[in-house]
């Protein structure tokens, strides 16, 4: 399993606007430059982020992005499900009918489920304040 770049974009660019971002409005043009994003796939992830309920759109001349909450509320869990949504390593994790074999119910669906959970549990804990501090 790999998280793919865009959620490596998604990690810089809510951790820049936390770091940058508590007393101004951010551009899409200085973020993508100081992130090193390509400035249109930034624009299409703070869209998502935006849809997400995580950023702040400001239009106009003057515009740009500010995250909608504080950044000790926004974790790496929402970062992700922000772009991929429910986090599910396997799908029989989240639908067990999905297994046509045993519906769920073996050895390996169970100890799944439970890696799944302290997955979600740790990215959960960590917020991008606790980052931008130092905190790890």
């Amino acid at each position: 399993m790999r998280l793919k770049n865009e959620i490596e974009y998604v990690f810089r660019i809510l951790l820049y606007l936390t770091i940058n971002g508590d007393n101004r409005i951010i551009s899409s043009n200085e973020i993508s430059e100081k992130e090193e994003i390509p400035h249109l796939f930034s624009l299409r992830i703070l869209k998502k982020l935006e849809k997400a309920d995580l950023v702040l759109i400001f239009k106009g001349a003057k515009g740009g992005y500010k995250l909608k909450k504080d950044s000790s509320e926004i974790t790496l869990k929402d970062a992700i499900e922000s772009i991929e949504g429910n986090i599910c390593i396997k799908d029989c994790l989240e639908s067990p009918e999905s297994c046509t074999l045993r519906k769920g119910n073996c050895g390996v669906h169970r100890i799944l489920k439970d890696i799944e959970s302290q997955f979600i549990s740790r990215l959960q804990d960590v917020n991008f304040r606790d980052l931008a501090d130092g905190k790890y």
